[in-house]
């Protein structure tokens, strides 16, 4: 079966407690990069040289780091075994090559095939010890977009183990998103407390002086007129 992981999980060090391929607990965690597969467009270019497809390979190809991805101990020993078996084909086409220049004749007749043998092995080795690295080990590889992690021939225990996290993951996004709604414009409750006109209260007086004061009396009863000396 295909398991999918978000890439942001991925990246983040999420990950299950068993391997992809055999679903066994992990006896070791690696740094995995897993790649995109190459247009298949991009082979044309070819045609025109191998370094005007690397490039444009290169630049089309996604990519996302894991930092510590799990892996079993039958993990190790396919590796190991693919390993072997590709750099065995390029030593193998090496020595063939030899000896075929000192048996083949003089003519060349038999040079063509010879030459064509030789380097049809050294692409299945080198091909075969490329799936040696971690990440075909694994069995993943990105989406176009780069936004999903796809694993191929997934173990039972670690879909299993991969559908509680991604559920989990769901979850926390979910959580973070509504906590987000007021600052992005959402809808406030529909029912607000009325406003209420207050008013602000006196202050009491300050200690020590009165609250009013009486008008000083200078005058009593009538004004009284200018004294004559």
């Amino acid at each position: 079966m295909t398991v999918d992981l978000p890439a942001p999980v991925v990246a983040a060090g999420a990950a299950p407690e068993v391997c992809v391929r055999h679903g066994q607990p992990a006896t070791r965690r690696k740094k995995v990069v897993f790649r995109s597969y190459t247009p298949k467009w991009t082979y044309l270019l070819i045609l025109f040289g191998v370094l005007p497809f690397a490039i444009v390979a290169a630049v089309l190809q996604k990519r996302v780091k894991a930092p510590a991805w799990p892996f079993c101990q039958e993990c190790g020993r396919l590796r190991t075994r693919r390993l072997l078996i590709g750099v065995g084909l390029v030593v193998f086409a090496i020595l063939a090559a030899v000896v075929a220049a000192a048996v083949l004749p003089d003519d060349g007749s038999a040079a063509g095939p010879a030459t064509l043998l030789f380097v049809l092995m050294i692409i299945a080795g080198l091909g075969i010890a490329g799936t040696a690295g971690y990440g075909p080990v694994a069995s993943g590889y990105v989406s176009n977009d780069g936004q999903t992690v796809h694993f191929r021939r997934a173990h039972e225990r670690f879909a299993a183990q991969a559908a509680d996290m991604r559920s989990a993951v769901e979850q926390q996004w979910a959580a973070q998103q509504q906590w987000q709604q007021p600052s992005h414009g959402q809808a406030w409750p529909a029912q607000q407390p009325p406003a209420q006109d207050w008013q602000t209260p006196q202050q009491p007086p300050a200690q020590g002086w009165p609250t009013q004061q009486p008008p000083p009396q200078t005058w009593q009863g009538q004004p009284q007129g200018p004294q004559r000396p």
